[in-house]
């Protein structure tokens, strides 16, 4: 309640007029700011509903997905196909890609894979060059298959699984994973940038009647001439990229040529949680 004030006392009357302004801001401030904080709550709800209908819905799709027989593109060879559906992993990744904060628990090996999977690209290895043209037709497929370790976990498609068998675990021989050019900055060149070069029907065709030794030394060689089309900033970055391209050169040939430098890639992997899963190669 407002005191009267006299008319003819200015100043009370200035001080009762800011007296009623004060009060009605004072009103206005605390409505706005149980007006943000309802709002904040809504949003809040929305989200927190959001989020738990995506992952009933994840859930389900999930559930249905695992009554539904697993198939793959026909490639023209029953046994390549086969073993590619084994690809498909038959748990989820336990991470997203990305993730850089996680636990990887002690018996778990790098790359993240189950037997059924590494064993597959094991036997799809010792199946030899022949089979790539029936193979490269799968390099579209990106269901989940295993995880591997770069800068952060990552998780990795049936193509890529396939990628892994063409290039016999030699993704990438560069030595780098960028460097600076004339023009800027480039990243390293990966066989599955050689494939995509090559391209993938018009390769195999022309791998399955070569050597794993002929493959990669077509590999490094595509891969020294980009290097030289990109370009270096000086000498020094010449010869230090050069030669390690020059070192992968000889150190695939006495792999290959070893008695057991292949036949050790193609033994299958029946450990549980994958502990010797390298023999069937990752990314690197």
């Amino acid at each position: 309640m407002i005191d009267f004030v006299e008319p003819s006392s200015a100043p009370n009357r200035r001080e009762a007029c800011g007296l009623q302004t004060h009060r009605v801001v004072h009103h206005r401030i605390r409505c706005r700011r149980f007006w943000f904080s309802g709002q904040s709550v809504t949003r809040a709800l929305r989200i927190t509903m959001r989020t738990l209908v995506l992952i009933l819905l994840s859930t389900v799709g999930s559930l249905l997905a695992s009554d539904l027989p697993l198939t793959v593109e026909d490639s023209g060879s029953p046994e390549v196909d086969a073993l590619v559906l084994q690809l498909v992993s038959s748990r989820p990744a336990p991470y997203p890609s990305g993730s850089s904060r996680m636990m990887v628990k002690a018996d778990w090996g790098v790359p993240y894979m189950t037997p059924q999977v590494s064993n597959a690209i094991v036997k799809l290895k010792a199946m030899g060059t022949a089979i790539f043209p029936a193979l490269v037709k799968h390099l579209s497929d990106d269901r989940y298959s295993f995880s591997d370790i770069s800068a952060a976990w990552g998780n990795l498609t049936v193509g890529d699984a396939v990628v892994n068998v063409l290039s016999d675990g030699h993704y990438m021989v560069s030595g780098y994973k960028f460097r600076k050019t004339p023009s800027g900055s480039a990243v390293y060149l990966s066989f599955k940038d050689y494939l995509d070069a090559r391209g993938p029907e018009k390769w195999s065709g022309w791998a399955k009647n070569k050597s794993r030794l002929d493959i990669q030394l077509d590999f490094i060689d595509w891969c020294t001439s980009k290097e030289q089309e990109r370009g270096f900033t000086d000498e020094a970055q010449r010869k230090g990229v050069l030669g390690r391209y020059a070192r992968a050169r000889e150190e695939v040939r006495k792999e290959y040529s070893e008695p057991d430098g292949a036949a050790k890639r193609s033994q299958p992997i029946r450990s549980e949680t994958n502990r010797t899963s390298s023999a069937a190669g990752s990314r690197r």
